[in-house]
């Protein structure tokens, strides 16, 4: 069987497993009290979390089969693959315990280890018409846990409204996927693929209105995956570019005296009988396109979806280009 054949049959077996899961899980885990509060409709309903653990298995299975179908993979693959399932836990933890905001780094830190490991040799970061900055041994001991970290809390960041993290993640992720496809670097595209596959069959559950969240499971491993995929496709550039919405997002949050008790200090957004949303009294990206104009849930998801694609857009057409 060949590489694209075995690509695609893996592809089509995460989303299919994914699919099933999640459609499972949106029932079993209301049962068990694995739920959140769909806070941005007028009734609040009740919708199950931890979503993203239908990802984890879907992906697991796919990369299972993937080397099953066609060995020999280099290691680089198998230890992002690691990395970013590790992360993937440290949001199933959170999801259940509920970690505080000041750890979840460090332990993410932890998580990075094995594709620093795999990374080791590399010393320096391409940029188009820069060129290649060196970092030396600061590649794989800050670079490396530096970018997952950062991309993983971003990405946790932006996120709480139906369709949003999933769907950014399938927008980031297809982006670096077709970068890495063209660029000739496999570990980068069949990374890809598995998880546009597993986001692309989630999102179809968590478009509005959502039957099931991601999760922190979900949102911590799509930034993982983003991170990954850049550093071993050598994409740094274009996985900064599609990360840009979540980085406007934390730096208007973190204009706020105290951006992580921002919520509990100021509430949650006010829903309007007619499910049009006005923001509480913080900064944030979601926050500033409903002040421009009036906005439901689906058309502010679809606004910010939009500028991601934009985004996606340019660190495609510079990658390319330059």
């Amino acid at each position: 069987m060949t590489l694209i054949t075995t690509a695609i049959t893996a592809a089509v077996l995460t989303g299919a497993v994914t699919l099933v899961l999640a459609r499972y899980f949106s029932g079993k885990f209301k049962e068990l009290g694995i739920t959140g509060v769909d806070v941005h409709k007028p009734h609040k309903p009740v919708t199950a979390e931890m979503g993203g653990l239908a990802i984890m298995i879907g992906v697991t299975l796919g990369a299972a089969v993937m080397y099953l179908l066609y060995p020999g993979f280099p290691i680089l693959m198998l230890a992002g693959l690691v990395t970013i399932l590790l992360v993937g836990v440290v949001g199933l933890v959170d999801d259940f315990l509920v970690l505080r905001q000041r750890y979840k780094p460090f332990i993410i830190v932890a998580a990075s280890i094995p594709i620093a490991l795999a990374l080791f040799g590399r010393t320096s970061i391409p940029f188009p018409l820069i060129g290649s900055i060196p970092f030396g041994i600061l590649y794989p001991l800050l670079v490396v846990p530096l970018g997952i970290t950062t991309s993983a809390n971003l990405n946790n960041m932006l996120a709480g409204f139906n369709g949003l993290e999933s769907g950014c993640a399938v927008i980031a992720i297809g982006s670096l996927t077709f970068l890495s496809a063209i660029k000739g670097s496999s570990v980068g595209a069949l990374l890809g693929i598995l998880f546009l596959a597993g986001y692309l069959a989630f999102l179809a559950l968590n478009w509005y209105p959502a039957k099931i969240f991601p999760g922190d499971t979900g949102t911590l491993m799509a930034g993982a995956t983003i991170a990954v995929i850049g550093l071993t496709s050598g994409l740094v550039f274009a996985a900064v570019v599609v990360s840009m919405p979540a980085c406007f997002d934390f730096t208007l949050k973190m204009l706020t005296k105290s951006p992580f008790s921002a919520r509990k200090i100021h509430g949650d957004t006010v829903v309007t009988s007619d499910g049009i949303l006005t923001p509480p009294g913080y900064p944030s990206l979601s926050h500033a396109f409903m002040r421009v104009t009036a906005q439901s849930e689906k058309s502010l998801v679809v606004s910010i979806l939009a500028m991601e694609a934009v985004y996606a857009a340019l660190a495609i057409g510079v990658t390319v280009i330059l």
